[in-house]
């Protein structure tokens, strides 16, 4: 059996680690910030030097590298508390370049996300839209949270959280896509939709999404009224007209003809 077979580390979200799905206390803020640092590249080695930067992003105190040794033996024994005295520790391991987190992506929620959210978007390509509805469900599920919040103050925590934002926003695209393929109920479906393009008024996928489960429902005014919307946010926000599919869907719409089940795939929005 795998050493960390027992683990789950969750980062979108609080930081949490499970160890046989009993919690693990990580002690306190700072150490759980050297954790969440060692997260962001699991496997990988982490210097001494970027550990104490996520740690203390201004002014460090004197005995930093002291304290980091420290919470980084405090984090070994909680991470592997059955290791024998003096053994090599092997989830928590220090290298010549720096420490190294060895544990199975699979054990880290950001990473089945990412691995959940491809296999979600090839099915939908393929049009396997009812599995790749429950896949990309199952993806959305793992999130508890704004990622990395311990690492907030930190540049590259603060990049990879915009980035799995903008993941989970891809998701909940092709999560709807895919239920509307699936013919489901159309006006539930734009309600959900315009709860979330209140969030993100100028996302342009949400528009096309909304539209046509507006249009599906019977309600073309409606879905007319929400292009022209985006329409005026994008020119007054950015000086920018819609992208040619949300063209394409309003001229489609204007005319009342049939709309396709999914945007294609080489589609931008």
């Amino acid at each position: 059996m795998s050493l960390t077979a027992g683990l789950y580390m969750s980062v979108l979200g609080p930081l949490t680690v499970r160890a046989q799905q009993r919690p693990v206390d990580l002690g306190p803020a700072r150490q759980r910030t050297v954790l969440a640092a060692l997260l962001l590249t699991p496997g990988e080695s982490v210097p001494p030097e970027r550990l104490l930067e996520a740690v203390w992003p201004r002014n460090p105190p004197a005995a930093a590298m002291a304290t980091l040794h420290s919470y980084v033996s405090n984090l070994r024994r909680v991470l592997e508390p059955n290791s024998p005295p003096r053994c090599r520790n092997r989830v928590l391991r220090r290298e010549s370049s720096g420490y190294i987190l060895a544990i199975d992506p699979e054990l880290i929620d950001a990473c089945r996300f990412e691995r959940l959210l491809r296999d979600g978007r090839r099915l939908l390509l393929e049009g396997q839209y009812k599995a790749a509805s429950r896949t990309l469900e199952s993806a959305l599920s793992l999130w508890h949270g704004a990622p990395y919040p311990e690492l907030c103050d930190d540049e590259l925590g603060a990049r990879s959280a915009a980035r799995l934002e903008e993941l989970r926003l891809l998701a909940l695209e092709s999560r709807w896509e895919a239920e509307l393929a699936q013919e489901r109920d159309y006006s539930v479906i734009a309600a959900d939709l315009a709860t979330l393009s209140m969030k993100f008024p100028t996302r342009e996928r949400l528009s096309w999404l909304r539209m046509k489960a507006l249009y599906r429902a019977g309600r073309q005014a409606e879905a007319l009224k929400v292009y022209h919307h985006t329409r005026r946010l994008l020119a007054d926000e950015y000086g920018v007209d819609p992208c040619p599919e949300l063209q394409d869907l309003f001229g489609s719409i204007l005319r009342g003809v049939s709309v396709a089940r999914t945007a294609r795939p080489g589609a931008v929005i």
